[in-house]
């Protein structure tokens, strides 16, 4: 009976351990399913996420316009040539002007040489009487006067005496001289300058009076400002007269 009893407890230990072995393999293949299950899934989210960055990034890079830098720098180049030109088209302009201007004193110069020349050429002087007395006044050194000098003098002699007895008239009679009843004429002479200065200012004829002599060089300081100007350096003479009456 006891053997019995001892081989029934063997069997059902046997079969529990056998069952117990069961149970636990059983166990463990889930719980490796179960985490290949999660390892997928895992690497599938993961390969996903790459996939998404990648676009991302595609959709975000900045496109280069390479066509508007070339146009840019075409243009850069072509503007040195624009300014050249118009450099080059004002020189041309300029130099055009100082053409015409040279060509515009040439044929005025030659106009007034010409008319000079026609009135040069008359065989009678304007004033026979003026002439003479440009003659007594100068002399011989008249003849060596340009004909511009000698047309300036027979025109305006009787213009500077003219005048000179204006400003005296203006200025008075020397009080001392009208006082001592004298009266005179003197010459000066001086040289007339285009610009309107004189210089040389001197009596080359006394009229016997200092005091009249005097006066006669403070009277032209102030009348050879009114006198026309030469248009060039001409030595004027001519006489200043006093007459107390």
């Amino acid at each position: 009976m006891k053997k019995i009893v001892l081989a029934f407890v063997v069997s059902l230990l046997i079969h529990i351990l056998l069952f117990l072995n069961y149970s636990f393999e059983e166990s463990a293949k889930e719980e490796t399913k179960k985490d290949n299950e999660k390892s997928e899934v895992k690497f599938v989210k993961l390969v996903q996420e790459k996939v998404l960055q990648e676009q991302t990034a595609k959709s975000v890079e900045p496109k280069i316009d390479e066509p508007k830098i070339v146009e840019q720098k075409q243009q850069n180049i072509k503007t040195p040539k624009i300014v050249e030109a118009n450099n080059s088209k004002k020189q041309l302009d300029i130099k055009e002007a100082k053409k015409v201007q040279k060509e515009i004193l040439k044929e005025s110069s030659n106009l007034q040489d010409n008319t000079l020349e026609k009135f040069l050429s008359q065989k009678t002087p304007i004033n026979q009487e003026v002439l003479n007395e440009l003659q007594k006044l100068y002399g011989k050194e008249y003849d060596n006067f340009t004909n511009v000098q000698k047309a300036y003098l027979e025109k305006n002699l009787n213009n500077f005496q003219v005048i000179t007895q204006k400003v005296l008239n203006r200025m008075g009679y020397p009080k001392l001289a009208a006082k001592l009843g004298i009266g005179g004429i003197n010459t000066i002479e001086f040289m007339f300058h285009p610009n309107g200065d004189i210089s040389g200012l001197k009596i080359i004829g006394s009229s016997g009076y200092t005091i009249l002599d005097d006066y006669s060089l403070e009277l032209i300081q102030i009348a050879y400002k009114e006198y026309p100007k030469p248009t060039e350096p001409t030595k004027l003479r001519f006489k200043v007269f006093y007459r107390n009456y």
